[in-house]
Formats: structure tokens, sequence, C-alpha cells
């Protein structure tokens, strides 16, 4: 699957003052795993559907001045 025209594959994201790369549709978790970057979880096991219910993955998510907290 290609990037729509005018898009990037990628994705500039500052985790704990480190600028991580994402690829369009990867989740946070999965790029700060990539980066070695951990954050707590409960449902992150590949066999266990993501549910984000207990909410111990929560990051903090600016964007254009606006911040709020989401399931990583």
């Amino acid at each position: 699957m290609s990037a729509p025209a005018g898009t990037t594959a990628t994705l500039t994201l500052t985790i704990d003052g480190r600028e991580v790369q994402a690829e369009r549709g990867q989740t946070i978790l999965e790029a700060a795993k990539a980066k070695g970057i951990g954050i707590p979880t409960l449902c992150d096991h590949p066999t266990v559907e993501p549910y984000g219910a207990c909410r111990m993955c929560l990051v903090e998510v600016s964007v254009h001045g606006r911040t709020r907290l989401v399931t990583s």
C-alpha cells in the first residue's frame, strides 16, 4: 500500500525527547519498541487482542499545540 499523493509514508514522533520514525499505520507502541523505548502494557502479547481498557499504556500526544492522553 502506498501513501496518498502529497503525504509521506513515515511520521516523526518525539518520545521521551528522542525523535522516532514511524510508518503510517504503525502504533506508537510499535514505534517505541522498535527504538528500544519501553511503554508499560498488559495486553501487548501475540495471543491477546489489544484492548486498552486498563489504560496502562497511556501516552501524551500533542498535535498543533493541543495535548491529550491516548492508549499507545
